[in-house]
């Protein structure tokens, strides 16, 4: 196995695969395939590395979903005027937050407190999918993971999940959906891994699939 810096690691992954997905749902097409490339190669690290496998395996499904994305995109019009005044304006924010983040009440923290789940339990019902019906998307089957994590330091979180046999799970941004397959019930486990950029967290979720 090779050495390497877990923290820095996982880090460049995760951004790497928020920014090829910004990419690929904003329809830049050579922007997201160099993403995808550099996810590669950050996949290639945590593959190579001495990391628990559910590391491995979770980089492995949020690689898919890029190469995914990647392969069924289509060229797009050019960018249109008012994006790239968007652009700029956003740049503009970044640049004075980085030189004067008291501006819009940031708050630089000596010591890091990891995101800690408060809920009650990790278990979570939904509806399964009959035999022969097409998947529709219902509130039950989506949570918002800011709700169920809490960072005393404020850090917006970087969530990733594991998918498991007969349910699949997506993320965006903070919200998780999950997926069961047809004619897939009872309980499954899945973990899902919190990132405040300093420290990850792991919290494993009890699925259960029920019939209606």
């Amino acid at each position: 196995m090779v050495a390497i810096d877990k923290v820095d690691v996982i880090h460049k992954f995760v951004q790497t695969y928020n920014s090829a997905q910004d990419s690929i749902e904003s329809n830049r097409m050579e922007e997201a395939k160099q993403k995808y490339r550099e996810l590669m190669s950050a996949y290639k690290q945590i593959a190579g590395s001495d990391m628990e496998s559910v590391h491995k395996e979770l980089a492995y499904d949020q690689v898919m979903k890029v190469f995914n994305g990647v392969k069924g995109m289509k060229p797009g019009p050019n960018i249109h005027a008012k994006s790239i005044a968007l652009a700029v304006v956003i740049i503009i924010i970044s640049l004075v937050i980085f030189i004067k983040p008291e501006i819009i009440g940031m708050v630089t923290f000596d010591v890091n407190h990891p995101p800690v789940w408060n809920a009650d339990g990790n278990t979570f019902v939904i509806t399964g999918v009959p035999e022969g019906a097409m998947f529709i998307g219902n509130t039950d089957r989506t949570i918002n993971l800011d709700a169920f994590f809490n960072d005393a330091n404020d850090d917006e979180l970087t969530y990733l999940a594991t998918s498991t046999h007969g349910l699949d799970v997506k993320i965006n941004r903070n919200f998780l959906t999950f997926l069961p397959q047809s004619r897939v019930f009872g309980e499954r486990v899945l973990t899902v891994i919190a990132y405040d950029g300093v420290e990850v967290v792991q919290q494993d979720l009890i699925v259960r699939i029920v019939r209606k």
